[in-house]
């Protein structure tokens, strides 16, 4: 398989000398893995997969750096190349949407169609008991239902044990109710 515009087993025999001392060949080998680490990333970027160029850099550069820093493990390039490409990515991809804030909106009317107001919700007097709770309650409950979020990905964003994250969930709907009643 070739790589850009460099073959396999021209990487193979680069990295073999780079094992064996050649500087040359490590900065030859160390500019083929950021310069097709960077191709790949930016793949992702024309995805819509990556949104921010500068990601791009950062991740080609990551990729850079692992290869510093196990190129004298490395047996073959090839399969190294693909599952730290592949890892690097999913990684940051994982990151990244856990670190994406929920716009959370509060100023939610009775006219809003998506409310069901023949069920009884008197959804100011509800957010009104909500405000009267703590901070770290209010967020999980908003993560939950104006997020959408699982508890497992609450649990993740917040630092917390999922179960913990249950619990406190559960009392305070019911530390809510109890207040409207």
């Amino acid at each position: 398989m070739d790589f850009l515009n460099i073959s396999k087993s021209e990487l193979e025999s680069l990295l073999v000398s780079s094992k064996d001392g050649d500087s040359k060949a490590f900065a030859k080998i160390s500019g083929h893995v950021r310069e097709i680490s960077y191709s790949y990333f930016l793949s992702k970027h024309r995805a819509h997969k990556i949104i921010n160029k500068d990601d791009v850099d950062d991740l080609a550069t990551n990729v850079y750096i692992a290869f510093a820093e196990q190129y004298h493990k490395i047996d073959a390039i090839e399969n190294w190349l693909r599952r730290v490409l592949f890892l690097t990515f999913v990684r940051w991809y994982k990151q990244t949407n856990l670190k994406r804030t929920v716009e959370l909106n509060e100023e939610i009317t009775a006219d809003d169609s998506n409310l069901r107001t023949d069920e009884g919700f008197d959804l100011s007097a509800i957010l009104k008991a909500l405000d009267t709770v703590s901070e770290e309650k209010q967020e999980i409950v908003k993560l939950r239902f104006w997020g959408d979020l699982k508890f497992s990905e609450i649990a993740i964003k917040l630092n917390k044990n999922e179960a913990a994250i249950k619990k406190m969930f559960y009392r305070t709907i019911e530390e809510i109710k109890n207040k409207l009643e």
